[in-house]
């Protein structure tokens, strides 16, 4: 009974309102607060000197360690302190403007679309919210001054070890000789993070000041089938200004074709001869755009407009197959990370670009946004280029199952929904990476964040990352399908290459015979050093990364002959920046790209594998045996 209610009161908290992308249009307007902002780094780990002290109440830049930090962008590569590199704990930005008397038309918003990891935003003088979890956006309604500037300041924490999703464990150490020599400082502490990539902090995404009507469209949820069933819910600010309604028009973007003209906050039509959204590979990316025009029936006047491109399209999954289109889909992917020399985890579009473009050159159709959900930005172009996605929310390496974190969990998943629902590339759902999924606390957790994931969203199926194994783990059953992640070659059995295609044989088979339901092996992989050659090859050498994939391909071939695999996502597109470890030299270097995104060794041997990877029919011959 207990964990019913707790249940329906997730639900009822976080269905709330979803925070449509910027646009400019006849009745929408926005400033990008993007440059230089004024930047303030606290001691390290400190317990909140700035806001003691009510930092938000005075200007920054008269501190004497005051410096600029660009934004968007992650802070800890941009000096060349070490100190802004490893710090922990808090920092401040500051931003001041000017506002134009054309703003009194409008209601007036701050958007930040991430901060990381937690947030406390003042404007003029005031705390005007907070936000928790990075990588999502969030916003609040602000009142312009127009006589005078316009000061946003904003306290940034990259960790919070209470009631969060802990980003690492925290140990202080002390050791002193019998002569008196202190080897530590006071207070002195390890941060060990429990993920395989840097912590990348600070602003990372562009912060907009939106300018929107009195009253105003503020929620759009659609669903379009590939059958042409298609439906729309749009929550709307009335500002008290009396009945609205909406004019609603769908038009092809590929045909330049009205396909329906209707009125309405909501419907639920069936519309005829629609052109399907399809993945790389199985047809054209068709895209359709909605047009609401929000109206005051009193007027008959427009009084807004909102304009989002979707896709029709269907998800399905079988015990053996997940289905788009009703066309068994075979994953060619790529788990990545938003990282790149500089800037970090900022968002930059050359960078998004290039990726992207290094997908598609490599015959890829599909990634994981792994570790969190990646900029909205990235979302559109998978939905132009016909790149199907996994979004996952950030949830890595979760040890503890508490309520308080079961609770900011649901937040985010809420969130990642909210911003990506309408989004046709995005075919699922992952809720964590790498869990301690035998965790016997495990199965209640995730049991609860599962039925909130279908309950916000039933269109997508829902998965979860995991690397522990098929005869232990206690939530795979409840998934829809299974992301695996192994690396056999490399963390197991490290240069006994003539072990890696039976024993991903031998696992998979394991894990599709106990759960009946589609595997996709979304990690594997071996580091490579660029340019570090070894013939016989030697592990970190280019020449071990391909024998790795080589062997692990011909596991694959024959667990998808056989029904066992639906795809397989090697690990990683690029290389990309770690902790410091002796296991790691400066950072992860799985990739098939160097972090400049110059193809390795390898990338040719995945190119020639996706390019000639027909899309076959899962199991078309499960007589084979291994």
């Amino acid at each position: 009974m207990f964990r019913c209610l707790f249940l329906i009161l997730l639900i009822l908290v976080f269905e709330n309102d979803g925070i449509l992308f910027p646009q400019r249009n006849e009745y929408r307007h926005y400033d990008q607060l993007d440059g230089l902002w004024t930047f303030v780094r606290e001691p390290k780990n400190s317990y909140g000197v700035g806001l003691e002290n009510k930092w938000h109440l005075v200007d920054l830049e008269d501190f004497k360690n005051a410096t600029v930090m660009p934004v968007p962008s992650a802070y800890n590569d941009i000096t060349q302190d070490i100190n802004v590199r490893d710090h922990v704990g808090w920092v401040w930005y500051q931003y001041k403007f000017y506002a134009s008397k054309q703003d009194t038309e409008y209601r007036t918003f701050l958007r930040f679309s991430s901060v990381n990891y937690y947030a406390l935003i003042f404007f003029n003088g005031y705390l005007i919210g907070n936000h928790v979890g990075g990588h999502l956006p969030f916003q609040f309604e602000v009142s312009l001054n127009f006589n005078s500037l316009n000061k946003i300041t904003i306290a940034v924490n990259n960790t919070l070890s209470h009631d969060t999703i802990p980003p690492g464990e925290f140990k202080y150490l002390h050791q002193t000789y019998p002569s008196g020599i202190q080897v530590y400082p006071p207070g002195f502490f390890e941060l060990t993070p429990d993920f395989d990539f840097f912590n990348y902090a600070g602003i990372l995404r562009s912060v907009y000041l939106l300018k929107l009507p009195k009253s105003y469209i503020k929620e759009l949820k659609i669903a379009a089938y590939g059958n042409g069933n298609f439906s729309y819910r749009i929550n709307v600010d009335t500002n008290n200004s009396g009945d609205l309604n909406a004019d609603i028009v769908v038009t092809s973007l590929k045909s330049r074709q009205r396909v329906y003209e209707g009125k309405g906050l909501q419907a639920d039509v069936n519309i005829q001869h629609v052109e399907l959204w399809n993945p790389r590979g199985y047809g054209e990316p068709n895209l359709h755009e909605l047009e609401i025009h929000l109206i005051n029936n009193q007027t008959n006047q427009i009084i807004d407009i909102y304009r989002e491109k979707f896709g029709f399209r269907t998800v399905q999954v079988t015990n053996d197959t997940i289905l788009i289109n009703e066309k068994t889909f075979y994953c060619k992917g790529f788990g990545m990370h938003e990282d790149f020399e500089l800037h970090g985890r900022g968002y930059n579009p050359v960078v998004m670009t290039k990726d992207l473009n290094m997908v598609e050159w490599m015959g890829g159709n599909c990634y994981r946004t792994s570790h969190y959900p990646y900029s909205e930005e990235r979302a559109y172009e998978a939905d132009r280029r016909g790149i199907a996605v996994i979004t996952e929310v950030p949830a890595v390496g979760m040890r503890y199952f508490t309520k308080p974190i079961q609770k900011l969990h649901a937040q985010m998943i809420s969130e990642m929904i909210l911003r990506d629902r309408n989004h046709p590339s995005v075919f699922a759902w992952s809720l964590s990476n790498e869990p301690a999924s035998d965790s016997s606390t495990a199965r209640n957790y995730y049991s609860d964040l599962i039925t909130l994931t279908h309950s916000l969203d039933s269109t997508r199926p829902v998965t979860m990352v995991l690397d522990t194994y098929y005869s232990t783990d206690k939530v795979a059953d409840m998934l829809d399908f299974i992301c695996v992640n192994r690396y056999y070659g490399w963390y197991a059995n490290t240069g006994y290459l003539e072990t890696i295609t039976k024993s991903y044989i031998g696992e998979i088979y394991e894990w599709k015979r106990k759960f009946q339901k589609p595997i996709i092996q979304s990690e594997y992989g071996a580091d490579a050093i660029a340019g570090l050659s070894q013939d016989p090859s030697i592990d970190f050498s280019e020449q071990y990364q391909v024998d790795v994939l080589i062997r692990a391909h011909k596991a694959f071939d024959f667990l998808r002959a056989n029904g066992s695999l639906a795809g397989e996502m090697v690990w990683n597109l690029a290389d990309f920046m770690t902790a410091q470890s002796t296991s790691r030299a400066v950072g992860n270097h799985k990739g098939m790209l160097t972090r400049t995104r110059q193809p390795k060794m390898a990338a040719y041997v995945l190119k020639k594998r996706y390019e000639t990877l027909e899309n076959v029919v899962i199991g078309k011959d499960k007589k084979n045996k291994p």
